[in-house]
Protein backbone atom coordinates (compact mmCIF):
# COMPACT_ATOMS: atom_id res chain seq x y z
CA UNK A 1 0.00 0.00 0.00
CA UNK A 2 1.39 3.56 -0.71
CA UNK A 3 0.26 6.56 1.10
CA UNK A 4 -0.86 9.55 -0.84
CA UNK A 5 -0.98 12.83 0.40
CA UNK A 6 -5.01 12.75 0.11
CA UNK A 7 -4.50 10.81 3.17
CA UNK A 8 -3.00 13.98 4.95
CA UNK A 9 -4.66 16.59 3.28
CA UNK A 10 -7.89 18.39 5.51
CA UNK A 11 -11.30 17.27 4.37
CA UNK A 12 -12.94 18.87 1.61
CA UNK A 13 -16.34 20.67 0.68
CA UNK A 14 -18.77 19.28 -1.89
CA UNK A 15 -16.60 21.31 -4.72
CA UNK A 16 -13.67 19.66 -3.70
CA UNK A 17 -12.07 22.44 -2.19
CA UNK A 18 -9.91 22.49 1.02
CA UNK A 19 -11.99 22.87 4.51
CA UNK A 20 -12.96 26.36 5.68
CA UNK A 21 -10.19 27.48 8.86
CA UNK A 22 -11.74 26.78 11.76
CA UNK A 23 -10.21 28.05 15.28
CA UNK A 24 -10.65 25.57 18.46
CA UNK A 25 -9.81 26.19 21.87
CA UNK A 26 -7.58 24.57 24.12
CA UNK A 27 -7.63 26.55 26.79
CA UNK A 28 -5.45 29.60 28.65
CA UNK A 29 -5.24 31.49 25.14
CA UNK A 30 -4.25 28.80 23.18
CA UNK A 31 -5.76 26.70 20.44
CA UNK A 32 -5.49 24.92 17.34
CA UNK A 33 -6.32 25.36 13.49
CA UNK A 34 -7.81 22.67 10.97
CA UNK A 35 -8.88 23.29 7.59
CA UNK A 36 -7.34 25.26 4.74
CA UNK A 37 -4.84 23.22 2.86
CA UNK A 38 -1.79 21.77 4.91
CA UNK A 39 -0.95 20.59 8.35
CA UNK A 40 -2.76 21.45 11.70
CA UNK A 41 -1.35 24.89 13.42
CA UNK A 42 -1.29 26.14 16.76
CA UNK A 43 -1.48 29.27 18.30
CA UNK A 44 -0.76 30.48 21.44
CA UNK A 45 -1.30 34.10 22.99
CA UNK A 46 1.45 35.43 25.07
CA UNK A 47 1.91 38.32 26.97
CA UNK A 48 3.06 40.52 24.43
CA UNK A 49 2.78 38.48 21.45
CA UNK A 50 1.57 35.45 19.81
CA UNK A 51 3.41 32.24 18.57
CA UNK A 52 2.50 29.88 15.97
CA UNK A 53 3.24 26.02 15.39
CA UNK A 54 3.63 25.45 11.63
CA UNK A 55 2.35 27.16 9.19
CA UNK A 56 0.21 25.26 6.88
CA UNK A 57 1.14 24.84 3.17
CA UNK A 58 0.47 27.67 1.07
CA UNK A 59 0.56 31.55 1.14
CA UNK A 60 -2.88 31.48 0.88
CA UNK A 61 -3.38 29.46 4.11
CA UNK A 62 -1.05 30.84 6.00
CA UNK A 63 -2.59 34.22 5.45
CA UNK A 64 -5.79 32.48 6.82
CA UNK A 65 -4.37 31.67 9.95
CA UNK A 66 -3.02 35.19 9.95
CA UNK A 67 -6.37 36.12 10.00
CA UNK A 68 -7.77 33.74 12.58
CA UNK A 69 -5.05 35.08 14.55
CA UNK A 70 -5.90 38.70 14.30
CA UNK A 71 -9.64 37.86 15.14
CA UNK A 72 -8.49 36.29 18.44
CA UNK A 73 -5.49 39.43 19.76
CA UNK A 74 -4.06 42.90 17.96
CA UNK A 75 -1.00 41.43 19.34
CA UNK A 76 1.55 40.49 16.61
CA UNK A 77 3.13 37.08 16.00
CA UNK A 78 6.83 37.25 17.08
CA UNK A 79 7.73 33.05 16.50
CA UNK A 80 6.83 30.26 15.20
CA UNK A 81 7.67 26.55 15.82
CA UNK A 82 8.14 23.57 13.25
CA UNK A 83 7.05 20.26 14.57
CA UNK A 84 9.44 19.05 11.09
CA UNK A 85 10.14 20.47 7.85
CA UNK A 86 7.68 18.53 5.56
CA UNK A 87 6.24 21.15 2.94
CA UNK A 88 2.20 20.91 4.07
CA UNK A 89 4.01 22.12 7.73
CA UNK A 90 6.27 24.99 6.76
CA UNK A 91 5.81 26.62 3.00
CA UNK A 92 2.50 28.55 4.74
CA UNK A 93 5.41 30.71 6.36
CA UNK A 94 5.92 32.44 3.30
CA UNK A 95 2.99 35.31 3.66
CA UNK A 96 4.13 35.53 7.55
CA UNK A 97 5.69 38.72 8.55
CA UNK A 98 9.91 38.77 7.83
CA UNK A 99 11.97 38.96 10.97
CA UNK A 100 9.97 36.09 13.02
CA UNK A 101 12.11 34.16 15.62
CA UNK A 102 11.37 30.45 13.87
CA UNK A 103 12.22 27.56 16.14
CA UNK A 104 12.94 24.32 15.19
CA UNK A 105 15.31 20.72 15.45
CA UNK A 106 18.50 20.95 13.78
CA UNK A 107 17.81 18.08 11.36
CA UNK A 108 14.84 20.41 10.19
CA UNK A 109 16.33 23.42 9.46
CA UNK A 110 19.34 21.73 7.56
CA UNK A 111 15.82 19.47 5.78
CA UNK A 112 14.80 22.95 4.80
CA UNK A 113 18.20 24.36 3.86
CA UNK A 114 18.43 21.02 1.38
CA UNK A 115 14.66 20.15 0.33
CA UNK A 116 13.98 16.80 -1.18
CA UNK A 117 11.36 18.22 -3.27
CA UNK A 118 9.69 21.70 -3.75
CA UNK A 119 6.53 21.36 -6.00
CA UNK A 120 4.86 24.60 -4.84
CA UNK A 121 8.14 26.41 -5.91
CA UNK A 122 7.81 28.54 -3.02
CA UNK A 123 11.59 30.60 -1.63
CA UNK A 124 11.72 30.37 2.16
CA UNK A 125 14.98 31.53 2.17
CA UNK A 126 13.63 34.12 4.38
CA UNK A 127 12.21 31.88 6.76
CA UNK A 128 14.59 29.27 7.72
CA UNK A 129 15.02 28.35 11.65
CA UNK A 130 16.60 30.90 13.40
CA UNK A 131 17.03 29.07 16.84
CA UNK A 132 17.04 24.84 16.95
CA UNK A 133 16.75 22.68 19.04
CA UNK A 134 19.08 19.13 19.53
CA UNK A 135 16.91 17.53 22.19
CA UNK A 136 15.39 19.27 24.79
CA UNK A 137 15.35 22.63 25.57
CA UNK A 138 12.79 24.55 28.11
CA UNK A 139 11.67 28.54 26.90
CA UNK A 140 9.42 30.60 28.11
CA UNK A 141 8.44 32.88 25.11
CA UNK A 142 6.15 35.84 26.15
CA UNK A 143 5.52 34.33 29.80
CA UNK A 144 4.35 31.17 28.41
CA UNK A 145 6.21 28.10 29.36
CA UNK A 146 7.47 25.39 26.90
CA UNK A 147 9.56 22.52 26.69
CA UNK A 148 10.66 21.57 23.08
CA UNK A 149 11.84 17.47 23.12
CA UNK A 150 13.17 15.49 20.09
CA UNK A 151 13.32 12.08 21.45
CA UNK A 152 14.27 10.17 18.62
CA UNK A 153 14.23 9.86 14.69
CA UNK A 154 10.32 9.52 13.85
CA UNK A 155 8.72 10.69 11.47
CA UNK A 156 11.84 12.48 10.29
CA UNK A 157 14.75 13.05 11.84
CA UNK A 158 13.93 16.64 12.96
CA UNK A 159 10.53 16.00 14.57
CA UNK A 160 10.23 17.90 17.35
CA UNK A 161 7.60 17.95 20.35
CA UNK A 162 5.84 21.31 21.75
CA UNK A 163 4.83 20.57 25.37
CA UNK A 164 2.64 23.36 27.34
CA UNK A 165 3.38 21.96 30.85
CA UNK A 166 1.22 24.38 32.31
CA UNK A 167 -2.00 23.77 29.93
CA UNK A 168 -1.15 20.20 30.05
CA UNK A 169 -1.01 20.37 25.80
CA UNK A 170 1.25 18.50 23.64
CA UNK A 171 1.88 19.10 19.78
CA UNK A 172 2.78 16.21 18.72
CA UNK A 173 3.30 16.78 14.70
CA UNK A 174 3.25 13.88 12.48
CA UNK A 175 4.26 11.84 15.00
CA UNK A 176 1.00 10.82 15.38
CA UNK A 177 -1.46 11.65 12.02
CA UNK A 178 -4.97 9.97 13.11
CA UNK A 179 -6.71 9.46 9.71
CA UNK A 180 -3.79 6.75 8.98
CA UNK A 181 -4.19 3.23 10.82
CA UNK A 182 -0.28 3.08 11.27
CA UNK A 183 2.59 5.71 11.11
CA UNK A 184 3.90 7.75 8.47
CA UNK A 185 7.67 7.32 8.32
CA UNK A 186 9.80 9.68 6.02
CA UNK A 187 12.81 7.00 5.44
CA UNK A 188 14.15 9.89 2.96
CA UNK A 189 14.13 12.07 5.88
CA UNK A 190 16.22 9.81 7.61
CA UNK A 191 12.85 8.87 10.09
CA UNK A 192 12.58 5.39 11.73
CA UNK A 193 9.77 2.86 13.04
CA UNK A 194 11.80 2.04 15.62
CA UNK A 195 12.48 5.46 16.54
CA UNK A 196 8.92 6.54 16.70
CA UNK A 197 7.98 3.66 18.99
CA UNK A 198 10.57 5.07 21.34
CA UNK A 199 9.50 8.79 20.61
CA UNK A 200 5.72 7.84 21.20
CA UNK A 201 6.71 6.05 24.75
CA UNK A 202 7.98 9.27 25.72
CA UNK A 203 4.86 11.21 24.79
CA UNK A 204 2.29 9.44 26.22
CA UNK A 205 4.68 9.59 29.54
CA UNK A 206 4.57 13.31 29.41
CA UNK A 207 2.09 15.04 31.85
CA UNK A 208 -0.54 16.21 29.21
CA UNK A 209 -4.65 15.05 28.84
CA UNK A 210 -4.45 16.87 25.04
CA UNK A 211 -2.38 15.86 22.22
CA UNK A 212 -2.58 17.91 18.93
CA UNK A 213 -1.47 15.85 15.60
CA UNK A 214 -0.35 17.09 13.01
CA UNK A 215 -3.91 16.19 10.66
CA UNK A 216 -6.16 15.32 12.34
CA UNK A 217 -8.57 15.86 15.48
CA UNK A 218 -7.16 16.05 18.79
CA UNK A 219 -6.26 12.83 20.65
CA UNK A 220 -5.76 11.81 24.27
CA UNK A 221 -3.43 10.33 26.44
CA UNK A 222 -5.57 7.08 26.29
CA UNK A 223 -5.91 6.82 22.58
CA UNK A 224 -2.05 6.96 21.87
CA UNK A 225 -1.54 4.43 23.80
CA UNK A 226 -3.68 2.10 21.95
CA UNK A 227 -1.93 3.53 18.90
CA UNK A 228 1.32 2.96 20.47
CA UNK A 229 0.12 -0.60 21.46
CA UNK A 230 -0.83 -1.70 17.66
CA UNK A 231 2.19 -0.23 15.88
CA UNK A 232 4.16 -2.03 18.49
CA UNK A 233 2.39 -5.00 17.83
CA UNK A 234 2.15 -4.35 13.63
CA UNK A 235 6.24 -4.11 13.64
CA UNK A 236 6.67 -7.06 15.56
CA UNK A 237 4.55 -8.82 13.61
CA UNK A 238 6.46 -7.84 10.19
CA UNK A 239 10.09 -8.66 12.33
CA UNK A 240 8.52 -12.06 12.87
CA UNK A 241 7.24 -12.27 8.92
CA UNK A 242 10.95 -11.14 7.74
CA UNK A 243 12.68 -13.76 10.13
CA UNK A 244 10.57 -16.80 8.57
CA UNK A 245 11.57 -15.59 4.76
CA UNK A 246 8.68 -13.83 3.44
CA UNK A 247 8.91 -11.37 0.68
CA UNK A 248 7.33 -8.17 1.33
CA UNK A 249 4.30 -9.27 -0.87
CA UNK A 250 3.57 -11.99 1.09
CA UNK A 251 3.86 -10.31 4.21
CA UNK A 252 1.56 -7.61 2.70
CA UNK A 253 -1.01 -10.02 2.11
CA UNK A 254 -0.35 -12.24 5.92
CA UNK A 255 -1.43 -8.80 6.94
CA UNK A 256 -4.39 -8.29 4.80
CA UNK A 257 -3.04 -5.51 2.90
CA UNK A 258 -2.85 -4.60 -1.10
CA UNK A 259 -0.32 -5.28 -2.58
CA UNK A 260 -0.36 -3.24 -5.91
CA UNK A 261 -0.01 0.32 -4.68
CA UNK A 262 -2.76 2.95 -5.55
CA UNK A 263 -2.23 4.83 -8.95
CA UNK A 264 -2.03 8.27 -9.44
CA UNK A 265 -0.64 11.26 -7.27
CA UNK A 266 2.52 11.98 -4.53
CA UNK A 267 2.76 8.89 -2.98
CA UNK A 268 4.72 7.13 0.17
CA UNK A 269 5.98 4.06 1.52
CA UNK A 270 3.71 2.37 3.41
CA UNK A 271 4.83 1.60 7.35
CA UNK A 272 4.93 -2.05 6.67
CA UNK A 273 6.92 -1.15 3.74
CA UNK A 274 9.02 1.22 5.34
CA UNK A 275 9.53 -1.56 7.79
CA UNK A 276 10.67 -3.90 5.63
CA UNK A 277 13.18 -1.57 4.25
CA UNK A 278 14.74 -0.88 7.71
CA UNK A 279 14.67 -5.01 8.31
CA UNK A 280 15.34 -6.11 5.64
CA UNK A 281 18.01 -3.71 4.32
CA UNK A 282 16.73 -4.11 1.05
Amino acid sequence: MIVGLAALAPLANAQGQAAPLRVNPLGRDSYWIEGGVGSNAGVIIGKDGVIVIDAKQTPESGRGVLAEIAKLTPKPVTHVILTHSNLDHVDGLASFPKGLTIVAQENCKKQMENPRSNPQNIDLRDYLPTKTVKEKESLTINGVRFELLHFAPAHTSGDLIIYLPDQKVAFTGDITVTRLPYPLIHLEDNGSSEGWIESMKRIVALDADTFVPGHGGVQTKAELQNRLANTAARRAKIKELIAQGKSLDQIKTALGEAVTPAAGGQSFASFTEVVYKELSKS
